[in-house]
């Protein structure tokens, strides 16, 4: 009987120890049609975001910086090649809280004029883009694009302060605005 309880309470303190020192494991899905196109919140303003796999940085339609209250900032942007056949000047953006379901998503983000790609896209599917959301974003929070079944999931160990609900493990699956 000792041994019984012995080994009860050494189980018992290993799972409280792991318990107290996880970090939760946040569960996001959303499905698409058509393009990765998937619903996010900018500064707690829904909005439709494209998950690009050939973009390496996140990038915000600056024409869209009032209507969701973010800033700029071209004395930190950068030069890059792209978006057609020349070079483009990027602006840093500031104050910008990117929410997936209910973990915010951190990472440099950056501004441009993204009209012409937002207007191409929502000629084809209906749904107006205000943001590019590049690797460096998805492989940090461990996004998985499943062409296949047209869903995406994202998995990532995150900090109870990343997370608007004391513990998160939803599945939620959207497919149009609420």
């Amino acid at each position: 009987m000792k041994k019984q309880f012995t080994l009860a309470m050494v189980l018992i303190t290993s799972l409280v120890a792991n318990v107290s020192h996880a970090q939760i494991v946040a569960v996001q899905q959303a499905n698409y049609t058509h393009k990765p196109i998937v619903e996010m919140t900018i500064n707690n303003k829904k909005t439709w975001v494209l998950l690009d796999t050939g973009s390496d940085i996140t990038i915000l339609d600056i024409k869209s910086k009032k209507e969701f209250g973010f800033n700029t900032f071209e004395k930190d942007g950068y030069m890059v090649p792209g978006f057609g056949s020349e070079n483009n000047r990027l602006r840093r953006a500031t104050n910008v809280n990117l929410m997936f379901g209910d973990v915010r998503l951190r990472s440099a983000m950056f501004a441009f004029d993204l009209t012409t790609i937002a207007e191409s896209i929502e000629n084809r599917t209906g749904k107006r883009i205000t943001a590019i959301i590049g690797t460096n974003l998805m492989r940090t929070y461990g996004f998985v694009i499943d062409m296949g079944n047209n869903s995406v999931v994202m998995y990532c160990k995150i900090k109870n302060s990343e997370v608007n609900k004391p513990y998160l493990l939803s599945l939620e699956t959207q497919n149009e605005f609420n």
